[in-house]
């Protein structure tokens, strides 16, 4: 298991591993930070789990960008973007299924890490999720205007970016932009629900399933029908998709083995 600056990685027997920041107070983004979520999604991705839960040791998610190195590197700035929207690309193609457990402000940065997750569980009460860079004269550049006007509209991607929004968990389960709104004593609880579910679920299909979106959202309709095409086919010749049709067909529960 590589050695990480600012996070921990724990896998268990189920299948679930559990990235957690650990860069108190705020988990704010460096270029530590930018290298690890780098690393362990490309860790993630040649030897994945069957889900991946993110979270945070910190009574939040992520701040954001961490302002002193802004501040200090103006003259390396398009590198350090480019550095972070590899990493977060890096981490929406991590296979299997992703979800991020926000128990606190998920500002800038960390609603970008959010966005490139799969699900997106959020605790109720102070916590705030949005992208104010406009208010210190920056963009949301790690992905922010690019992710939420795919997944909201350009409405509420507007709303959100030219106003330097933070919304609460009830109002970004209503926007979409997160999954589900839970009470705070209810959020490892729900995590938990939700990784339990995808444990049951067949790995390869999942994978299958986010290319076809991730791949297919941003073609036309003919480009994203061919990627449909191409990984049923694929599936087709897998134990678990054969075992699912059977199983049906057998009136019992499918027995999947990744295979």
């Amino acid at each position: 298991m590589t050695d990480y600056h600012h996070l921990r990685v724990e896998r268990d027997a189920s299948g679930l591993t559990r990235v957690t920041f650990a860069r108190p107070p705020a988990n704010a983004l460096n270029s530590q930070v930018i290298d690890d979520i780098r690393r362990c999604a490309e860790e993630l991705t040649a030897d994945s789990p069957r889900v991946v839960v993110l979270a945070s040791a910190a009574p939040m998610f992520m701040a954001g960008a961490d302002l002193t190195m802004v501040n200090a590197g103006w003259d390396e700035l398009r590198e350090t973007i480019g550095r972070f929207q590899h990493a977060v690309n890096s981490w929406e193609k991590v296979p299997c299924p992703t979800i991020a457990s926000i128990n606190g402000h998920a500002l800038g940065a960390g609603c970008e890490i959010a966005l490139a997750c799969d699900f997106r569980i959020m605790a109720r009460g102070k916590a705030r999720i949005g992208l104010p860079e406009v208010r210190r004269g920056l963009i949301a550049a790690g992905g922010g205007t690019q992710r939420t006007v795919r997944l909201l509209g350009r409405t509420h991607a507007l709303n959100l970016s030219l106003r330097g929004l933070m919304i609460d968990a009830d109002r970004a389960e209503q926007i979409g932009l997160i999954t589900q709104a839970v009470d705070a004593d209810d959020l490892e609880p729900a995590t938990q629900a939700l990784a339990d579910e995808l444990l049951g679920l067949p790995t390869l299909t999942m994978a299958a399933i986010k290319r076809c979106i991730n791949e297919g959202g941003d073609l036309d309709l003919a480009g994203g029908l061919a990627i449909e095409q191409r990984e049923m086919s694929a599936l087709g010749a897998t134990e678990d998709t054969r075992e699912g049709v059977r199983a049906f067909v057998e009136k019992r529960e499918p027995q999947f083995t990744g295979r």
